[in-house]
């Protein structure tokens, strides 16, 4: 008769070898994917519409016009400092085209990532600021309406198909050890308890 410990013990080692052939069957789509750079998906994939890369000079500033499509909707946008630079600094102000102030945005980082509710469909301006002391390369990101956004919601990655996968392989490797460890207590229990009756055999 098999004791309720080697049992448990079995469960266990049964689902920790399932995860580890989960994780093993989906490994060399993941290393192919690492090694050519298209496992993680890109910032510029997540938006609509990229502009092209512009180089402004220190003091200087580009306008990068938006024209909506819908109105009451959300816009996000999003700026990138293709070779930034840790004393990089800019500045993003947006403007309807009567020159109407909409917004302010100021940014230190390699990307500055906002929404703005469009307020009517109309072209909008977003005029980037080089604040630093050095010629910086940027592009701008449009996204409009992004909860109902096809890009974001078509990432045909890498990343997102095999993110189930590897969600099930650690649950099972983590549930795998839990079990094994109780699997040993009870083991141990169950041997100290024959041993005690043999005694009395």
């Amino acid at each position: 008769m098999i004791k309720r410990g080697y049992l448990i013990l079995i469960i266990g080692a049964v689902l920790i070898g399932s995860s580890f052939v989960i994780a093993f069957s989906i490994l060399p789509d993941v290393q192919s994917s690492i090694e050519s750079g298209k496992f993680l998906p890109s910032l510029e994939s997540m938006f609509d519409s990229v502009s092209e890369k512009t180089q402004i000079l220190p003091g200087d500033s580009y306008s990068f016009p938006y024209t909506s499509k819908t109105s009451q909707v959300g816009l996000m946008w999003g700026l990138k400092i293709m070779d930034y630079e840790q004393m990089d600094r800019i500045s993003v102000s947006i403007s309807n085209i009567f020159g109407d102030d909409l917004g302010k945005f100021e940014s230190s980082d390699s990307v500055l990532i906002e929404t703005f509710k469009i307020p009517k469909v109309d072209t909008y301006n977003f005029n980037v600021l080089n604040e630093g002391k050095r010629p910086i390369s940027v592009i701008m990101m449009f996204t409009e309406n992004p909860e109902h956004s096809e890009t974001m919601a078509n990432q045909n990655l890498p990343f997102f198909k095999n993110l189930i996968p590897l969600a099930v392989s650690g649950f099972l490797l983590i549930i795998g050890i839990i079990v094994l460890f109780v699997g040993t207590i009870l083991s141990i229990l169950d041997w100290r308890k024959g041993k005690n009756q043999s005694r009395y055999i």
